[in-house]
């Protein structure tokens, strides 16, 4: 199998990683209200690709469009986070799987890229870089289990997830959930199909059990 060919970006994606970027990092805080045009002019893009963006963001439920009041951002649901768990840990166990099977030494180099530097974002208590190198790295597995339609379904839940952890992930966490990567890629180089399959399952019994233990606090930011 093959990679598809890169093709450029059109406004309405790039509409739509600005907002979601904005609502993940909490610029657009829940329970704000915002315009079509407002974030038209923060971005310097017209109307019908923030329109399109706000389509597809309301699907995975990062706002509500209210026609003639705007746009709410919506909460944060910690149950819902549970919930997103349990179909995920399946189709992560399905992306190594597929990666263990089709990656090519190149894509393997390249995890090993991410992990090590999410790795020293995570010593470091660096939340941005940790939180950008985390998504690289899961962008990198997603990308080496070439398959298109594992793909699209993983960039949502990706999404969600990362607008979950931003919020509750508390630091102290970073370099055990950092090493627990680095565990599930080292049985992906050694194309050892069990030993990375065993670490996703330590790193989604350790993310269960911190969303639970979110359920008793504030969010972090």
């Amino acid at each position: 199998m093959t990679a598809a060919p890169n093709r450029p970006r059109s406004l309405s994606e790039t509409a739509y990683d600005a907002i979601e970027q904005m609502i993940i990092s909490r610029r657009l805080a829940p329970g704000a209200m915002v315009s079509e045009g407002e974030l038209g002019e923060e971005l310097a893009l017209g109307r019908t690709p923030v329109r399109e963006a706000l389509a597809r963001l309301k699907t995975i439920g990062f706002v509500e469009v209210h026609p003639r009041r705007g746009v709410l951002v919506t909460h944060v649901d910690i149950i819902k986070h549970l919930e997103l768990l349990e179909v995920r840990r399946p189709l992560d166990e399905t992306v190594v799987r597929c990666i263990v099977e089709r990656a090519t030494d190149r894509d393997i180099a390249v995890l090993q890229d991410c992990v090590a530097r999410l790795l020293a974002a995570a010593g470091a208590r660096d939340r941005e870089v940790y939180f950008r190198s985390k998504r690289s790295l899961h962008e990198a597995m997603v990308g080496a289990a070439y398959n298109q339609t594992l793909s699209g379904t993983m960039a949502s839940l990706h999404a969600q997830s990362r607008r979950f952890w931003y919020t509750y992930e508390p630091t102290a966490s970073f370099l055990d959930c950092a090493e627990l990567h680095a565990a599930i890629v080292a049985g992906i180089a050694d194309r050892d199909t069990e030993r990375a399959l065993a670490g996703i399952g330590m790193l989604f019994d350790l993310l269960d059990q911190m969303t639970r233990r979110a359920l008793d606090r504030r969010p972090l930011v």
